[in-house]
């Protein structure tokens, strides 16, 4: 069975989702320098060591609009950095329309009753879960 990670990429952190087969689990959260993707990119490199991974599925935030915005911009910026630092290829990468992933996430652990502190430690990480349960249902 396919292993696939799932990223949720913001300025200061990294949501992390992993799968193997159809079902999603968060995993962690990396945090980083905000905008420092450099630092980013070296904090997941640690992480992708650990086990082996088919495809990198990340979250490609367009605008409502289905535009490219700054922060598509960003995770490209991440992507050219992680490539020249042959963490993965290109080939590696999966992008996945993530609109509205994190507002999902923050609704869903509301509606779990958990508390404002957990939600901000999760937020991340839920919404990797969100963006890999996308992609894998893709392939169902």
């Amino acid at each position: 069975m396919a292993k696939y990670v799932g990223l949720d990429l913001g300025s200061k952190t990294i949501g992390i989702a992993v799968s193997e087969g159809y079902f999603a689990n968060s995993k962690e959260t990396i945090k980083f320098l905000e905008n420092d993707f450099n630092q980013a990119v070296n904090l997941l490199n640690s992480f992708l060591k650990k086990e082996t991974f088919e495809k990198v599925i990340i979250g490609y935030p367009k605008n409502m609009d289905g535009t490219i915005g700054h922060r598509v911009e960003m995770v490209e910026n991440f992507i050219d950095i992680a490539v020249r630092k042959n963490v993965f290829s290109l080939n590696d990468i999966i992008k996945v329309d993530e609109r509205l992933t994190t507002k999902m996430a923050k609704s869903i652990m509301i509606s779990a009753n958990l508390s404002r502190q957990k939600q901000k430690e999760n937020k991340d990480q839920f919404a990797a879960k969100l963006i890999l349960e996308t992609f894998l249902n893709t392939i169902k």
